[in-house]
C-alpha cells in the first residue's frame, strides 16, 4: 500500500545557547492510509518535533516530506509551499493537544465553529465560497453529535470535565474533514478511565471516517490499546519500528522492552516473585520457567506435549492471554520438575519452537 505520509531522512536542529541541538536525526517514517501509528518515547525524545513536521508546524533542517503523494518539503530541491497553499493543506491535517487549547471565553459550539471561519467550499459552478452561517451551524452540530457532546453546545470550557474538553478539541480538529489526525499527547492530562473513553472515540472515528491517525505518547498502554504500528524514539532517533504485534512479540531494543514491561502483567508478576522466597526455595530437580507465546502459538497444547513426551511434571504458576489487533499473545510461568537430563531435553525442545522461554529459578539459566 502507498504511504500517505513519508518522512525521508528528516532532521531538525536548533541553536540553543551557542550549541547545536539535534532534536530529530535522519528519521524515516512511512505511514499508510488508515494506519493508527503510535510514536512513543520519553520526554525529549523528539517525537512531537518529528510529527509536527508532517504539517510543517515544525520546519525540518534537512530531509524530505511527502503527504498524499505531494512533496511539501525537500531540503535538496526547495518547493514553494507557503501562504494560502500551506493553510489549505493544514486544514486537512487535524491536531489535538495535551491541554486542549480551547478558547475559554467561547462556548463549546463557538470553539468548534472557530475552526470553520476560513473554510471554503467549491459550489456547483466551480467557484470557491465561504460557508454560510447555517452551513457552519449544521457542520458544528454534526461534529458535536459525533463526539457525544450535542447537549453541551452552550457550555463553556470551565464547565467541562477533562474528557469533555478533549472531545471538543477532537470535534474542532475534524471540522475541515481532515484525512490525517495527529494526537500530540492527547490523553496525557486525563485519568485512566477517561483516557480509555477518548481512545475508544478515536478508534470509532478512525473506523467511521477512514482517518489516518498519528498518536504521539509516552505511554505504551495508549499505543497498545488502538495502534496497529509503532515507532520508538530515543534522543532524536527512531530506534525501532514495526507492527504492534511484532513490537510486542519480538522487541529488539532495550527501551522498547522497557516500555512493553510497563503494560505487562506477567512482568509485574515476575517482579513480585523476586520479593518472595519462592525462587530460593526451588528444589534441585525443579525449575521455574517463563514461556511467551506469539501469534499462532497460543493455541498449541504445549504443557500437554511436555508431559506426554518427557519424564517431567509441570505445574502452572501464572497464565495470561492478550488480544492485540485481533492476534493472541500469551504468557505462562510453570514449574518443571524432573531429572536434569529430562529438563534439558524439554528446554532443547522449546528452543526448537517459536516459543520464547526464560528460566527464572535461582540457577539463572536462560532460553532463547
Amino acid at each position: 500500500m502507498t504511504a500517505i505520509i513519508e518522512l525521508n531522512n528528516v532532521s531538525v536542529q536548533f541553536h540553543q545557547k551557542g550549541r547545536l541541538i539535534t532534536a530529530v536525526n535522519e528519521a524515516n517514517l512511512h505511514i499508510e492510509k488508515g494506519d493508527i501509528y503510535g510514536v512513543i518515547g520519553y520526554s525529549g525524545a523528539g517525537k512531537s518535533t518529528l510529527v509536527r513536521t508532517i504539517n510543517l508546524l515544525q520546519k525540518p533542517t534537512a530531509g524530505q516530506i511527502v503527504v498524499n503523494g505531494e512533496v511539501i518539503f525537500d531540503s535538496e530541491n526547495p518547493v514553494k509551499f507557503t501562504g494560502l497553499k500551506l493553510r489549505e493543506f493544514r486544514q486537512k491535517v487535524g491536531m489535538i493537544f495535551q491541554h486542549f487549547n480551547l478558547l475559554s471565553e467561547k462556548t463549546v459550539f463557538a470553539n468548534v465553529s472557530f475552526a470553520l471561519q476560513h473554510t471554503q467550499i467549491t459550489d456547483e459552478k466551480g467557484k470557491k465560497r465561504y460557508l454560510t452561517k447555517n452551513e457552519k451551524a449544521d457542520k458544528v452540530n454534526h461534529l458535536l453529535e459525533l463526539v457525544d457532546l450535542a447537549e453541551l453546545s452552550d457550555k463553556y470550557p470551565a464547565q467541562l470535565s477533562g474528557g469533555q474538553k478533549q472531545r471538543v478539541a477532537i470535534a474542532r480538529a475534524l471540522a475541515n474533514d481532515p484525512e490525517i489526525l495527529i494526537s500530540d499527547e492527547g490523553t496525557s492530562a486525563l485519568d485512566p478511565k477517561t483516557t480509555n473513553q477518548i481512545l475508544d472515540l478515536l478508534k470509532d472515528l478512525h473506523d467511521r471516517l477512514g482517518l489516518t491517525i498519528v498518536l504521539i505518547t509516552h505511554e505504551m498502554a495508549v499505543v497498545k490499546e488502538i495502534a496497529n504500528k509503532v515507532a520508538v524514539m530515543q534522543n532524536g532517533d527512531i530506534i525501532e519500528q514495526n507492527s504492534l504485534i511484532d513490537i510486542f512479540a519480538k522487541p529488539q531494543q532495550t527501551l522498547t522492552k522497557q516500555f512493553i514491561e510497563t503494560t505487562s502483567s506477567v512482568n509485574r508478576f515476575i517482579a513480585g516473585l523476586s520479593k518472595t522466597d519462592i525462587l530460593q526455595n526451588i528444589s534441585a530437580d525443579e525449575e521455574l520457567i517463563h514461556l511467551d507465546f506469539g501469534s499462532g502459538t497460543v493455541e498449541e497444547p504445549i504443557i500437554s506435549l511436555i508431559n506426554k513426551n518427557f519424564d517431567v511434571t509441570t505445574s502452572i504458576f501464572y497464565g495470561n492471554v492478550e488480544l492485540l489487533q485481533g492476534s493472541s499473545l500469551g504468557s505462562l510461568i510453570i514449574t518443571l520438575k524432573g531429572a536434569d537430563e529430562e529438563r534439558e531435553k524439554v528446554k532443547k525442545y522449546l528452543a526448537g519452537t517459536s516459543i520464547e522461554f526464560e528460566v527464572l529459578s535461582a540457577s539463572n539459566e536462560g532460553g532463547k
